[in-house]
């Protein structure tokens, strides 16, 4: 007891000497300093021992740096480190970043295994184990994508090579046998193509068999027709490339509605799927918003569907650019559309719905010189009020339904508000 009289005294002097103000914080940085020149062993110094333990590379040097003493200033240490939340935030978008872009569903899985269990305990990020695991799965991926073009390049070199070698040889000459033609037709048919090209190559395989057959029948009635099927062996060559570009571009075309510019219904409930995904394993809120455009038969009947084409694609080019790029928008049916949109706080779905609302209601939409005033009604559910996705679109058709039917030009929230 004595000794810890003294040290509190000598502290108080010690602070008297150097003209410094008796704060808590002056009084605990001096005491602690004399204390570490004692004996003594306080509750208080085991603690900030404790913790100091427990502070990261970083931390240390920046505790070293600041000769940090006092519980406040190491207060100022922990007020630094990065939030779980933010961490599952993050997370949540390193598994969308790190999908292999080929249809590699093994991957894609341990992808998001490996981030959930990050999410489950994030203080596992910076683990070496974690790093290790997300290092081997993004080699996986970079190497199985590399695997698969190095593929098409190999297929695509074998079929024009194989062309080159033996079609243009042989028709120069002009001395082909049916028997060459029928071994040049089998050799076709043994060509060993990769996995990678058997949604789309094989398409080109089928279509050199096919002109090999009409040479064969070409050379039962006439020389003669060998230099028009030529003709269509040389086009299969160009059609390469815009056989690859056609099977892309018609993709797309699956995905994205061809007037308003959003995703089509098909492709949307395959990325819903993926959004419920990541509510369930990040904890990231969205609420889901149907629209209908009110009188919509009426501005058809009245102006012609070319206007009402004009009023649809300008209604979603007004959602897509007040909708961020990490949420969706789908032109469901008709004049209806859905959006899912993400939040952290409510308010900001309702300045969404606001921004959306003023945005339409106070401003003229042009057709054929013809300004027309568009107004829409929407129902606004919150998903985590419900068991499922499925649950929270059908209270949001629901409450779409009773916006029409109690007046239109209004939106209705599952909470009772109304804008």
């Amino acid at each position: 007891m004595n000794e810890i009289t003294e040290v509190i005294n000598t502290t108080l002097e010690n602070l008297n000497k150097e003209n410094k103000l008796i704060t808590p914080l002056n009084y605990e940085k001096e005491f602690f300093s004399l204390l570490k020149k004692t004996d003594l062993i306080l509750e208080d110094y085991v603690d900030f021992e404790e913790i100091t333990n427990q502070l990261t590379k970083e931390e240390k040097a920046f505790f070293n740096e600041n000769n940090i003493t006092t519980f406040k200033e190491l207060a100022i240490i922990f007020s630094k480190r990065i939030e779980q939340s933010d961490i599952k935030e993050f997370l949540k978008h390193l598994a969308y970043y790190m999908r292999p872009s080929l249809n590699n569903i093994d991957v894609k899985n341990d992808i998001d295994k490996v981030c959930a269990e990050i999410a489950s305990n994030p203080n596992n990020l910076i683990s070496n184990e974690s790093k290790r695991k997300l290092r081997s799965l993004t080699n996986i991926r970079i190497k199985n994508e590399r695997q698969f073009f190095d593929d098409k390049s190999s297929d695509v070199k074998k079929l024009v090579l194989f062309i080159s070698d033996y079609f243009k040889k042989i028709l120069v000459k002009n001395k082909t046998s049916i028997e060459e033609v029928i071994t040049i037709k089998n050799e076709i048919k043994n060509l060993k193509l990769s996995n990678s090209s058997l949604d789309d190559l094989l398409v080109l395989q089928d279509r050199l068999l096919e002109a090999t057959e009409k040479f064969e029948k070409a050379l039962l009635s006439n020389n003669v027709v060998i230099k028009n099927t030529k003709n269509e062996s040389e086009l299969l060559y160009e059609q390469i490339e815009v056989l690859q570009e056609s099977l892309i571009k018609a993709e797309e075309e699956k995905s994205i509605d061809y007037l308003t510019g959003v995703l089509t219904r098909r492709a949307f409930e395959m990325e819903s799927e993926r959004i419920e995904k990541e509510y369930k394993v990040y904890d990231s809120n969205y609420a889901v918003v149907f629209f209908d455009i009110d009188h919509f038969k009426k501005i058809n009947d009245t102006h012609g569907h070319g206007c009402g084409d004009i009023v649809l694609s300008t209604f979603s080019s007004i959602l897509k650019k007040l909708t961020r790029t990490e949420d969706l928008i789908v032109r469901y049916g008709g004049e209806e559309f859905v959006t899912i949109v993400h939040y952290k706080n409510k308010i900001e779905i309702s300045n969404y719905l606001r921004r959306v609302k003023n945005i339409i209601t106070n401003n003229k939409f042009v057709c054929k010189n013809i300004k027309l005033n568009v107004q829409f009604c929407a129902g606004v559910s919150f998903r985590n009020n419900y068991n499922s996705y499925e649950e929270a679109l059908l209270k949001a058709d629901n409450l779409l339904y009773k916006a029409k039917q109690s007046g239109r030009n209004k939106i209705i929230l599952d909470n009772d508000e109304i804008y």
